[in-house]
């Protein structure tokens, strides 16, 4: 290059350009060096090892692999994104399909639960009774079961609305009507909206509170208030009739006889002997001023009048004369079985025409086809698991006693995991008496 000819200007890097043309040389050279100075610099950037094949299709493989709560909890796919989804206050929100099919699902339940719980069934049996007198046919008896203090409306308002339309002589209540909760209002409130001039007889249930004190209250009074529970007198202040023992109802010139289950195998005359002799000697007791003894005296003269009432009710009923048991859990087929054992000559009540129970509320979990699954019974079979339908609510023949079952109002205290019942409405029922014999058996 000759001196007079102009260098091209090298424009001011950072003050720097001048000390690099000096270190690499003239401008010919400065792309060549730029040249092996990129491919330097690339050589010095690592590259990334490759990793071996097996270590490849095991990641992928790992990949793949999705447990079943991923895949039922997984976000929206993206061809669901692209054509848009729920918009909410200005916002887009994406929905996966399970959860929402399973939330659906769980509030049509919540719903089915909530709809069925409120609204009743009323079931209407015929029963018939050989025998049965000119002026019981066509008799019809409202059978409850099983409020366990639970409320259909203010002041019972659904279960008298659904009653007031309804055709029937008596109302048979088989316990539970209090329940655990120990709240009688429930109770009374039914109570006080029946017609007063349909007699009502009642039982206590399991769940019920005992309808007999511990304690005796000391007080100047009848035997009854003495040592009946709170909710039994208020009860009977309301019209009701407790059947601690036989009661004779009268229709025409028949008569039915209202029993407790728990004294169908009672000998009356040992019972009256043995409860007679205990409360003559409180009574000598008391005298002497012996403390225990004055406790204990009015539980065992409240005994004594009921073994009496069993005695007079043995004596008294004919072979024309309808008996009927309450009973809250169903008697198992051989307590049937030795009621009807029992000869004319001994101090028992005859053989029950007809049973009436409640307790198992129907199973109060049913499955579409199955039914039941459940009952709290200690004398099913496998324990109550997977009972034969009819042993859980309507009408069977066990011993030659027909035995009806309610499937109640509420749910059983026995079974404090089932606290609402699946589809299972509450029942009401009507039980009408007839000598007319079924038209299945007439075509037999």
């Amino acid at each position: 290059m000759r001196d007079d000819e102009k260098r091209p200007e090298i424009p001011d890097i950072g003050g720097r350009a001048d000390d690099e043309l000096f270190q690499y040389g003239d401008e010919q050279d400065v792309p060549v060096r730029r040249r092996r100075s990129a491919k330097s610099s690339a050589s010095k950037t690592k590259k990334p090892t490759k990793k071996p094949a097996a270590k490849k299709k095991k990641k992928r493989a790992r990949k793949k692999r999705r447990s079943f709560f991923e895949f039922l909890f997984a976000g929206t796919p993206q061809r669901t994104r692209r054509s848009g989804g729920l918009r909410l206050f200005g916002r887009e929100i994406h929905i996966s399909f399970w959860p929402a099919f399973l939330i659906a699902i769980a509030l049509l339940l919540v719903i089915m639960v909530f709809v069925q719980g409120g609204s009743l069934t009323v079931d209407e049996q015929e029963v018939t009774l050989v025998g049965l007198p000119q002026d019981l046919e066509g008799y019809r008896i409202l059978h409850l079961s099983d409020l366990a203090g639970r409320r259909f409306g203010d002041a019972q308002a659904t279960i008298l609305r659904e009653i007031g339309t309804l055709d029937y002589d008596a109302v048979f209540i088989t316990g539970d009507m209090v329940g655990a909760g120990s709240d009688p209002e429930p109770f009374y409130e039914l109570l006080e909206g029946l017609p007063s001039s349909k007699p009502v007889y009642f039982i206590a249930g399991d769940s019920d509170p005992d309808p007999v004190l511990d304690t005796t209250r000391d007080i100047t009074g009848t035997v009854e208030e003495m040592v009946l529970a709170d909710w039994v007198l208020g009860a009977i202040e309301r019209g009701a009739i407790y059947v601690d023992a036989p009661v004779e109802l009268n229709v025409g010139n028949s008569s039915i006889w209202i029993s407790p289950a728990d004294m169908l195998n009672l000998n009356a005359s040992e019972l009256v002997n043995t409860c007679e002799d205990q409360m003559t000697q409180e009574q000598e007791g008391t005298v002497l001023g012996l403390a225990t003894d004055h406790d204990t005296l009015p539980a065992t003269t409240y005994r004594y009048q009921r073994a009496q009432r069993l005695l007079s009710a043995v004596n008294s009923m004919t072979a024309t004369d309808v008996h009927i048991s309450l009973a809250h859990e169903a008697p198992s087929a051989d307590y049937l079985a030795a009621s009807a054992s029992h000869s004319a000559g001994e101090s028992f009540l005859t053989q029950p025409s007809l049973v009436l129970a409640g307790h198992y509320c129907g199973g109060v979990w049913r499955l579409p086809l199955l039914g039941a699954f459940y009952i709290p019974s200690s004398t099913a079979d496998r324990h109550g698991w997977f009972p034969a339908q009819e042993d859980v609510q309507g009408l069977s023949s066990v011993s030659g006693t027909q035995v009806y079952i309610s499937a109640g109002l509420s749910t059983s205290g026995s079974a404090p995991l089932m606290a609402f019942r699946f589809l299972n409405r509450p029942q009401i029922s009507i039980i009408e008496l007839t000598a007319t014999l079924p038209q299945n058996m007439l075509t037999q």
